[in-house]
């Protein structure tokens, strides 16, 4: 799940440092004033960025889909509101609010939103 591209840059982010605090309630309200959220099908913002890890926080308007992403590390996604579809191994499963899925890497997998979303993915990358 990669950014959406921005009309408007976050110059303020901090994305890495020895502690970083976000308030996901904050970033959902600004994810949803953003033209990419208003009319397009969802908006992505990364909160935690370092050599190793990755922090991204999605929201996603029902009916949107997500296809054949795999990630070159293993992944956690906590669907925070809605509910979404996540396709792995040709296996669909639901995932409601405060439902988190595991994830080796390089997994394919899909998903598709059955309402509504917001979605926390956190990456972790071998340091090569």
């Amino acid at each position: 799940m990669a950014d959406a591209i921005r009309t408007a840059a976050r110059e303020d982010r901090v994305l890495s440092g020895p502690a970083i605090t976000f308030a996901i309630a904050e970033e959902i309200n600004l994810l949803k004033q953003e033209p990419e959220w208003i009319s397009g099908t969802r908006n992505s913002v990364t909160v935690v960025k370092t050599s190793n890890l990755s922090i991204v926080l999605t929201a996603i308007k029902k009916g949107a889909t997500l296809c054949g992403h795999e990630v070159d590390g293993p992944i956690t996604l906590q669907v925070l509101s809605g509910a979404v579809q996540f396709g792995v191994a040709g296996e669909p499963r639901t995932l409601a609010a405060g439902t988190v899925i595991a994830l080796d890497k390089a997994i394919p997998h899909d998903i598709q939103a059955l309402e509504d979303s917001e979605l926390l993915l956190t990456i972790v990358r071998e340091i090569k």
